[in-house]
């Protein structure tokens, strides 16, 4: 079988791979370490799907908030991998709306194939798209922990060893990926890992991992719209009254030992204790990520392979404090936000972002103030900075001294995507750009592509230069007639804007825009606690 470029989406594992469009005749299989599957076949598009395989062992009972166990089973005959597993629990209860996937504890499985897993990430136009260019990938996503199952805090998670788990899971799930990718046909000394949001400041804390050591299991990255720096990295000053919430609510407030408590409570017990608190993320462990990642960043500890990465021209919208109507209440907002910022910090951040509506995010709206908030405009600037534009600068900044990057800011409005904020409708927000990437022309729910000549244009030259970024490691291969040249960033630093609109199509632009305030953003790394 042909040797193919293999893109690890940090989204849930699921691998999709294409022989051309066909109808098959019998269900395809693939024998791996463990065993022998069979899969499911996408006549419409010639692929085939491996769906629902596990790549641990499930971290249910007294394997609950501990670290991921490498799958240790094997099997004669074949089992089916022929339906999506349930997701992993996050912030929501069975009942709700989470995409309309049912959720469980025990749910590290590897998927292969992407027709219904979350269709915002639909990858099987990408694929499609790989082949046409004969330039294959197979699309790998995976589940991992997440909320207080991948990421609880404590001083006690902290001298057990049981802190970032979600981290953790992907770092299993990747050894999997190197240990069967053949059997499917994929090259595993070809992976890129790719996310978007949190999936990537994952891949950034995969960057980051163990002080940047290099285990060789991927070869390069994309990033989009989350840096090294987009979280705020707590300290068991913050989290352990949370964690010590979820101990009372459980039940185990009285144990000895409050860690193997929760262990052993029911799931749906330790679920409901957990699902009212905060919004549990990676920490400082120690080992897996050592220091902050702007400390770690300025020392050269992170894994140095090619890079892709960007962001879209309104995130700030996206992260925005609302409601501010005063400079006192802006200046008292970031300190609750960020408390070990001084108060000359603060106060040089509102002068380097200032009260002036047309400066402010939406950008390009005008003088037109958001109803919510007199200062909301400024609040969302100055926020959306913070936590995402400017850590994609200094990342790429830094590593565009050792390795090669290319930097991105996606500029098209998608066709039935607004948001409203404060009355004002804005469309440049974080995550649009998905659908693009994906060309993902069928999605029902979220980022619906539709059918506009320039929407599809431009989603087929983003695709066709992320597929050639994968394969090439270098987006220019794309095949498509007329595509810019994406110059990789340097100390004369440079995006490329992805549009195709009123104002134009795709251009080369620098890289300078509200430089003063990045720049003064990306010194504060300790008081960001980034």
């Amino acid at each position: 079988m042909q040797s193919v470029d293999m893109l690890l989406s940090l989204v849930a594992l699921t691998v999709l791979f294409d022989f051309s469009a066909q109808a098959w005749t019998s269900a395809p299989t693939v024998t791996i370490k463990n065993g022998t599957y069979t899969g499911v076949n996408l006549d419409s598009f010639g692929q085939q799907m491996f769906l629902g395989m596990p790549f641990a062992q499930p971290p249910v009972g007294d394997l609950r908030l501990r670290a991921p166990l490498s799958l240790n089973t094997s099997w004669e005959g074949t089992r089916n991998a022929t339906a999506y597993s349930d997701i992993c629990p996050g912030y929501c209860t069975n009942t709700c709306d989470n995409a309309g996937y049912p959720q469980s504890e025990g749910m590290t499985a590897a998927r292969q194939g992407s027709r219904e897993w979350d269709i915002r990430h639909n990858c099987s136009w990408f694929v499609q798209r790989s082949v046409e260019m004969n330039q294959p990938v197979i699309f790998v996503n995976f589940n991992y922990r997440a909320a207080a199952f991948g990421f609880l805090d404590s001083q006690e998670v902290r001298d057990a060893g049981v802190g970032n788990l979600g981290l953790l899971d992907m770092r299993v799930a990747m050894h999997w990926v190197q240990e069967n990718i053949a059997a499917f046909g994929g090259d595993p000394d070809k992976v890129t890992i790719m996310g978007e949001s949190a999936g990537a400041m994952a891949i950034a804390a995969q960057l980051n991992a163990y002080g940047g050591r290099n285990d060789n299991l991927f070869r390069a990255a994309i990033l989009e719209s989350g840096s090294p720096t987009t979280e705020n990295y707590l300290d068991t000053n913050q989290t352990q009254p949370l964690y010590d919430a979820i101990v009372e609510k459980a039940g185990c407030a009285n144990a000895t030992d409050t860690l193997s408590c929760l262990r052993t409570v029911p799931y749906e017990t330790f679920y409901t204790a957990a699902n009212d608190s905060h919004q549990w993320q990676p920490i400082l462990d120690g080992t897996f990520l050592p220091e902050y990642p702007t400390q770690m960043l300025q020392q050269g500890q992170y894994v140095k392979v090619p890079l892709l990465m960007g962001s879209n021209t309104d995130e700030c919208t996206s992260f925005g404090q609302y409601g501010i109507e005063s400079t006192e209440q802006l200046a008292t907002t970031l300190a609750v936000n960020y408390p070990r910022l001084s108060n000359a910090s603060i106060a040089h951040i509102i002068d380097l972002y200032p009260n002036i509506p047309a400066m402010g995010c939406p950008y390009g709206s005008g003088d037109g103030l958001l109803p919510s908030g007199y200062l909301d405009k400024q609040s969302a600037a100055i926020f959306g900075d913070i936590l995402m534009v400017s850590g994609i600068r200094l990342f790429a900044e830094v590593a565009s001294q050792t390795q090669p990057v290319w930097k991105y800011r996606f500029n098209q409005i998608p066709i039935n995507y607004t948001m409203e904020i404060g009355g004002m409708s804005t469309t440049l927000m974080h995550y649009v750009e998905v659908a693009y990437v994906y060309s993902n022309q069928l999605a029902v729910d979220a980022n619906p592509l539709g059918t506009r000549p320039n929407d599809l244009a431009l989603a087929n030259l983003m695709t066709s230069m992320w597929i050639s970024f994968v394969n090439n490691l270098d987006p220019n291969y794309s095949q498509v007639d007329g595509a810019p040249f994406w110059p990789s960033y340097s100390s004369s630093p440079k995006n490329l804007v992805f549009q195709d609109n009123w104002l134009g199509t795709s251009y080369v632009e620098f890289d300078n825009w509200r430089e003063e305030g990045i720049a003064f953003i990306n010194s504060l790394g300790a008081e960001l606690q980034h």
